[in-house]
Order: structure tokens, then C-alpha cells, then sequence
């Protein structure tokens, strides 16, 4: 179809030509594309959007991309084990530009799966620790927040107490994710 490229080269713009977009079905909505995860020797990359396993109004995630990379070696100046990976996510808050950079440390790098995480007792952040899970058999990359429990971790007027005990995210292709987010605001102006 040769309006296809149109639509990805106007969806990377930021714009959207709804009316060229072909109408999907309700599983096609609800089946987001998984980010592209590039493999080689001693690391790997993956960039998309982190979109909740069980999405909600309550859940709905900011705009946002996120680059994961992970590599075998050199991580033992920034996180005490020479494997780590590390996190960039790119966002738009009130306005202005924001980049936040995570490093993990590698608990375990096989061939077929990379499992890197922060500390559940670690005294930041105050509210969460993290889990990525590189699967390098189906070609995806998830994260899983805990909410950390205990003394110290309530966080500010006890608001970590609002979060739930686990969430689960995974890496999502970007188009696909602003397919979802058009789609999703053209039926909401349909409900309205």
C-alpha cells in the first residue's frame, strides 16, 4: 500500500492524517507491535515506549521514549558489575525537554535471556526498584516496578502506599504506540 510510508513519515513528524489512517479491528487495537530489539556480540539495543501490561485511564502512560542498551563489559565503575544497561527516557514535561538516564547491574546474561535490576533495599528511588527483562528468544525487553516495602519507603505523605505492589511494562514499537494513542483519542471524542 503506498499511503503506508505517508503515514509513518507523518507520524514521526508528530503529525497525524487521520484521515488516511486504514480502519482496525478491536484486536489490532488491543495488540500493540513490541519494540525492535537489535542483538549483537556483547550488547544490545531496543528503542520504543514503555506501555503497561494491563492498561488503564488510571495507568495511561506519559509520551515518552525510552532507549534500553545493555552490555557485557564496563559496567564496573558505574554499578559494581562489569555487565550493565543502561535506560534513557526522553519526555516533554510542562513544556520543557527531560532526559533521565538509569544504570542497571546484570544479575544474569545467558543465551537467551538478560536480567539487570536496581536494589529492592537500595535508598533510592524511594518508592520503586526496577527489573528489565531482555527475552533474546522472542525478541522483547519488559520491566517489572516492585513497590518497595519497609520502613523508609512510604515515601512523601505516604503517596508509595498508593502504588500498586507490581506493574508490568513492555517495550513497544513507537509507531504502533501513537496509532494507539490517535485512535484512542478519536474514540474518545466520539464518546464525548
Amino acid at each position: 500500500m503506498a499511503i503506508r510510508p505517508l503515514i509513518y513519515k507523518a507520524l514521526a513528524q508528530g503529525t497525524l492524517l487521520a484521515l488516511c489512517l486504514p480502519v482496525q479491528s478491536r484486536a489490532q487495537q488491543q495488540t500493540p507491535q513490541f519494540a525492535k530489539l537489535n542483538i549483537y556480540d556483547d550488547f544490545i539495543q531496543s528503542r520504543g515506549v514503555w506501555l503497561p501490561d494491563n492498561l488503564t485511564e488510571k495507568n495511561e502512560p506519559i509520551p515518552s521514549v525510552a532507549d534500553v542498551a545493555c552490555y557485557r563489559r564496563g559496567g564496573a565503575l558505574l554499578v559494581n558489575s562489569d555487565a550493565y544497561c543502561i535506560v534513557a527516557t526522553a519526555q516533554i514535561i510542562y513544556g520543557e525537554p527531560n532526559v533521565d538516564v538509569t544504570y542497571y547491574p546484570v544479575l544474569s546474561w545467558s543465551k537467551t535471556r538478560i536480567v539487570a535490576a536496581d536494589s529492592p533495599a537500595g535508598a533510592f528511588p524511594i518508592c520503586i526498584w526496577s527489573e528489565i527483562t531482555v527475552n533474546l528468544a522472542d525478541k522483547t525487553v519488559s520491566l517489572t516496578d516492585h513497590r518497595k516495602l519497609g520502613k523508609g519507603h512510604e515515601g512523601f505523605n505516604n503517596t508509595c502506599l498508593d502504588l500498586p505492589l507490581t506493574e508490568n511494562y513492555h517495550l513497544i514499537d513507537e509507531v504502533s504506540e501513537r496509532v494507539r494513542r490517535a485512535l484512542r483519542g478519536g474514540s474518545k471524542k466520539n464518546k464525548e
